[in-house]
């Protein structure tokens, strides 16, 4: 069967949220998978609602300028991953407030709406109310802007994605053979250094005749250089073990490395989960990328190489793989053949 009126996005954490849209109406399904009888009954309660189907829009209402500003140039500009983020939070901001005039909403309304939420998912609600209350004060909607004042949240301090260690790629290796795509999509991630959203639409055709595969990020629009076949630098010479681990696994014939077998282009979702589901408990897709740079970093690669390499757009970023690798180097007494950017 085809689920009519379903929409989907899917955040920067490669998680997929559905949505039925009817008359101009967008309401939140949560997860799938689309054919478990929890998400179909809430599809099929969500379309037999009556009122859902025959709500309309009010004029200058927060869900008359949620609509207003997706149809502008500010929306329009965002990547498509940032645009399922706030096409997610918009819909939850439009079901519990929509009818709400965008004139009367102030401040401390703001405020409740960000602690319901965990710290990170209220950030990131801020962050639509500061483009919607924006807009809608530009527009002479709302006489203020009521994001004006309102500051972001302390975050729990984490070190985010755990990187895997070198014991964690050889029992994997150990575990998933070559030939199945267990192993084949760690091998990609591990080498490319990728995100799961860019990592599923990487194709032969991104190899020039260089030998670097070369993609554009979807996330940050930054530009990322692999070394595929090219001679790998003085530095990363021990990174040919990698890479041969990798060839061993590509298949041929393939539109996209990562492709089902039915030949289709395999979610970021997908891939995600795929690897959560063949590692212990703790480690991630994103943390194969965290080892390579981290990896670059400690091979003596400068800032500039895990820039190219990783696709970062700030310095900062890969700057602080460089500090993290040379503190530990004086430890074990390895020197860096290179100097970190920030000298």
């Amino acid at each position: 069967m085809t689920l009519k009126y379903l929409t989907s996005s899917t955040n920067s954490a490669g998680v997929t949220y559905y949505y039925l849209r009817l008359k101009g109406v967008k309401t939140a399904l949560g997860r799938g998978p689309l054919d478990s009888p929890e998400f179909l009954a809430r599809y099929s309660a969500a379309l037999g609602d009556d009122r859902q189907k025959s709500r309309r829009v009010k004029e200058n209402s927060v869900a008359a300028v949620c609509n207003a500003f997706k149809a502008g140039t500010t929306y329009k500009t965002k990547s498509d991953a940032y645009r399922g983020t706030l096409d997610r939070h918009m819909a939850a901001i439009s079901d519990a407030y929509g009818d709400a005039p965008i004139a009367g909403v102030k401040p401390h309304h703001i405020r409740a709406d960000l602690n319901r939420l965990k710290p990170h998912a209220a950030n990131d609600r801020l962050k639509t109310w500061r483009l919607l209350c924006t807009f809608a004060n530009e527009a002479n909607l709302s006489p203020i802007n009521a994001t004006d004042g309102v500051k972001r949240g302390a975050l729990p301090k984490s070190d985010g994605h755990t990187p895997w260690s070198a014991d964690d790629i050889a029992a994997f290796r150990a575990q998933w053979g070559i030939g199945t795509i267990q192993r084949l999509a760690m091998e990609l991630l591990y080498w490319t250094g990728s995100r799961t959203i860019d990592a599923v639409r990487l194709s032969p055709s991104m190899v020039g005749s260089d030998g670097v595969l070369s993609f554009t990020q979807a996330k940050t629009g930054g530009k990322a250089y692999v070394p595929w076949t090219c001679t790998l630098p003085a530095w990363a010479s021990s990174f040919e073990h990698d890479r041969e681990h990798l060839f061993a696994c590509l298949r041929s014939g393939c539109f996209t490395y990562l492709e089902t077998n039915a030949g289709k282009v395999r979610s970021r979702d997908g891939l995600s989960n795929l690897i959560s589901a063949a590692t212990r408990e703790g480690l991630s897709a994103h943390g194969l990328r965290k080892s390579r740079l981290t990896a670059i970093a400690e091979a003596g690669g400068s800032a500039s190489a895990i820039m190219s390499w990783g696709g970062h757009k700030s310095l900062s970023e890969a700057e602080a793989y460089v500090s993290t690798a040379n503190r530990k180097a004086v430890l074990i007494g390895r020197e860096q053949m290179q100097k970190s950017a920030n000298t």
